[in-house]
């Protein structure tokens, strides 16, 4: 493998398939998702969704809502946006979502 040089100030990521993610491509996404998403292991499969992105962030419980913020490729987090619903645990029933940037 071949050293990558980038420019000046530019700052980057090795992202877990062995790419390199600079800085101004990631791409941040904060969601909101209401409904029957609490106690039926949704943020575990959160998690786990996220990883087989290579996204990066957090996820946690409100009383109303579940929480995440999700950042890396962009077609990478619409990806990951759109499996929340498909997705989802057997027991979960999404009634919104909400992504802002």
């Amino acid at each position: 493998m071949q050293p990558v040089s980038l420019p000046p100030g530019e700052r980057s990521s090795i992202l877990k398939d062995g790419g390199i993610s600079v800085a101004g491509s990631r791409y941040l996404a904060r969601i909101s998702i209401r409904g029957v998403v609490q106690g039926v292991g949704f943020r575990p499969f959160v998690y786990r969704l996220a990883t087989g992105h290579n996204l990066c962030g957090w996820v946690c419980n409100t009383s109303g809502d579940v929480r995440i913020e999700i950042e890396g490729d962009r077609s990478r987090v619409d990806a990951f946006i759109g499996e929340l619903r498909m997705k989802a645990p057997p027991l979960a029933r999404i009634e919104d979502i909400s992504v802002t940037e």
